[in-house]
Protein backbone atom coordinates (compact mmCIF):
# COMPACT_ATOMS: atom_id res chain seq x y z
CA UNK A 1 0.00 0.00 0.00
CA UNK A 2 1.38 3.73 -0.99
CA UNK A 3 1.16 6.70 1.61
CA UNK A 4 -1.21 8.43 -0.06
CA UNK A 5 -4.50 5.63 0.17
CA UNK A 6 -4.07 6.42 4.28
CA UNK A 7 -3.49 10.27 3.63
CA UNK A 8 -6.74 10.44 1.68
CA UNK A 9 -8.79 8.56 4.84
CA UNK A 10 -6.83 10.12 7.62
CA UNK A 11 -7.18 13.57 6.00
CA UNK A 12 -11.11 13.34 4.96
CA UNK A 13 -9.63 14.31 1.13
CA UNK A 14 -13.04 14.92 -0.70
CA UNK A 15 -12.02 13.74 -4.29
CA UNK A 16 -10.25 10.91 -2.88
CA UNK A 17 -10.85 9.39 0.39
CA UNK A 18 -13.94 7.57 -0.72
CA UNK A 19 -12.54 5.28 -2.54
CA UNK A 20 -9.56 5.02 -0.27
CA UNK A 21 -12.17 3.55 1.91
CA UNK A 22 -13.40 1.26 -0.04
CA UNK A 23 -9.62 0.26 -0.72
CA UNK A 24 -9.26 -0.24 2.75
CA UNK A 25 -12.38 -2.56 3.65
CA UNK A 26 -12.09 -4.52 0.80
CA UNK A 27 -8.69 -5.40 1.52
CA UNK A 28 -8.44 -5.09 5.36
CA UNK A 29 -5.86 -7.64 7.10
CA UNK A 30 -3.87 -8.17 3.53
CA UNK A 31 -2.35 -5.00 3.35
CA UNK A 32 1.34 -4.58 3.91
CA UNK A 33 3.37 -1.11 3.83
CA UNK A 34 7.20 -0.37 3.93
CA UNK A 35 8.05 0.90 6.89
CA UNK A 36 8.54 4.01 4.86
CA UNK A 37 5.44 4.69 5.20
CA UNK A 38 5.81 5.32 8.85
CA UNK A 39 7.90 7.92 8.09
CA UNK A 40 6.41 9.59 5.05
CA UNK A 41 3.10 9.42 7.08
CA UNK A 42 5.03 11.24 10.27
CA UNK A 43 5.86 13.78 7.54
CA UNK A 44 2.65 14.88 5.91
CA UNK A 45 1.08 14.58 9.49
CA UNK A 46 3.19 16.78 10.85
CA UNK A 47 2.63 18.99 8.71
CA UNK A 48 -0.96 19.35 8.38
CA UNK A 49 -1.29 19.39 12.30
CA UNK A 50 -2.59 16.42 12.90
CA UNK A 51 -1.25 14.64 16.55
CA UNK A 52 -2.59 10.85 15.58
CA UNK A 53 -0.50 7.48 16.62
CA UNK A 54 0.90 6.17 13.49
CA UNK A 55 0.64 2.98 15.05
CA UNK A 56 -3.26 2.79 16.04
CA UNK A 57 -3.78 4.16 12.42
CA UNK A 58 -2.16 1.43 10.90
CA UNK A 59 -3.77 -1.06 13.28
CA UNK A 60 -6.82 0.38 12.86
CA UNK A 61 -6.74 -0.05 8.92
CA UNK A 62 -5.27 -3.47 9.15
CA UNK A 63 -2.28 -2.42 7.79
CA UNK A 64 1.12 -4.60 8.16
CA UNK A 65 4.73 -2.53 8.13
CA UNK A 66 7.46 -4.36 7.33
CA UNK A 67 10.78 -4.02 7.60
CA UNK A 68 13.24 -1.52 5.00
CA UNK A 69 16.04 -4.22 4.75
CA UNK A 70 19.40 -3.64 2.66
CA UNK A 71 17.98 -5.99 0.33
CA UNK A 72 15.27 -4.15 -0.61
CA UNK A 73 17.29 -0.87 -0.86
CA UNK A 74 19.71 -2.69 -3.04
CA UNK A 75 16.22 -3.50 -5.48
CA UNK A 76 14.87 0.07 -5.15
CA UNK A 77 18.33 1.92 -5.90
CA UNK A 78 18.30 -0.45 -9.05
CA UNK A 79 15.03 0.85 -10.24
CA UNK A 80 15.01 2.98 -13.06
CA UNK A 81 11.64 3.82 -13.66
CA UNK A 82 10.41 4.73 -10.67
CA UNK A 83 11.86 7.47 -8.51
CA UNK A 84 13.45 6.15 -4.88
CA UNK A 85 10.77 5.94 -2.64
CA UNK A 86 8.13 4.57 -5.32
CA UNK A 87 11.28 2.10 -6.11
CA UNK A 88 11.48 1.35 -2.19
CA UNK A 89 7.58 0.50 -2.51
CA UNK A 90 8.19 -1.47 -5.31
CA UNK A 91 11.18 -3.39 -4.12
CA UNK A 92 9.07 -4.13 -0.58
CA UNK A 93 6.13 -5.87 -2.90
CA UNK A 94 8.60 -7.54 -4.68
CA UNK A 95 10.76 -8.94 -1.96
CA UNK A 96 7.53 -10.20 -0.01
CA UNK A 97 5.56 -11.67 -3.62
CA UNK A 98 2.97 -9.38 -4.05
CA UNK A 99 1.69 -8.08 -6.84
CA UNK A 100 -1.13 -5.85 -6.37
CA UNK A 101 -0.41 -2.05 -5.19
CA UNK A 102 -3.02 0.21 -3.35
CA UNK A 103 -2.34 3.45 -5.16
CA UNK A 104 -3.38 6.55 -6.46
CA UNK A 105 0.23 7.08 -8.13
CA UNK A 106 0.21 6.27 -11.99
CA UNK A 107 4.00 5.69 -12.05
CA UNK A 108 3.39 2.02 -10.73
CA UNK A 109 1.86 1.72 -14.06
CA UNK A 110 5.85 1.67 -15.28
CA UNK A 111 6.28 -1.41 -13.60
CA UNK A 112 5.11 -5.25 -13.65
CA UNK A 113 2.65 -4.86 -10.74
CA UNK A 114 -1.03 -4.56 -11.22
CA UNK A 115 -1.76 -0.71 -9.22
CA UNK A 116 -5.31 -0.26 -7.87
CA UNK A 117 -7.37 2.83 -7.13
Amino acid sequence: MDVNVIYYILTANEEFGPRAKELIEEYYGRMITSALTVWQLYILLRRSGARLKISQVLEDLGVKVVALTPEIIKMAEECEKLDFDDAIHYATMKAHGIKVILSNDSDFDRVDVKRVF
